[in-house]
């Protein structure tokens, strides 16, 4: 990782404040700063460890809230249902991303439910599981059910056909 002597600088000034505003991690701040200032390419790494390398794209971060929209959409219509026969209760419920494979959007998941706070987060009624780790990969299946949700016009009153339909969609 490299860094302009600009950018050192601003990082560096960066530190310094936090060193103020945080006197319990002072510490690790001015190790960070002195490196900065130093030039001590090495330990750039370490100081910028907390920030991923690869970015979530526009259009990963939409699917990410299509498919809480369209979990949403299902439970509804589930729960509204008079006749839950044939339709398995599991196959309709959110259960969330793969922490192994599916980092990203397990993230984003995480992230985008909780910005109004935790007493009022997004997408309330859509299942959490494990902290929103399925423990498994689940975005080819979720693609393949948004794929068919979007035929339907990703409308948010869907029917019990409407719903086999989506939960039954192979991925």
């Amino acid at each position: 990782m490299r860094f302009t002597r600009t950018e050192r600088l601003l990082l560096a000034n960066q530190y310094r404040i936090l060193e103020k505003l945080y006197p319990d991690e002072a510490g690790s701040y001015a190790t960070w700063r002195e490196a900065l200032e130093s030039g001590y390419e090495l330990h750039y790494g370490w100081i910028a460890e907390h920030i991923y390398e690869d970015v979530m794209t526009d259009a990963e971060c939409r699917e990410v809230v299509d498919i809480l929209d369209m979990h949403r959409a299902l439970k509804r219509a589930y729960e509204a249902l008079a006749d839950k026969s044939g339709i398995e209760e599991w196959k309709v419920k959110f259960s969330g991303f793969d922490g192994n494979n599916e980092c990203k959007q397990m993230g984003y998941a995480r992230y985008f439910c909780a910005i109004d706070g935790p007493h009022d987060p997004r997408f309330p009624e859509v299942d959490r599981g494990d902290n929103f780790n399925s423990h498994c990969p689940t975005l080819k299946r979720y693609r393949a059910m948004l794929a068919e949700w979007n035929k339907s016009g990703a409308k948010q009153e869907l029917t019990r056909d409407d719903v086999v339909r989506i939960i039954d969609a192979k991925g």
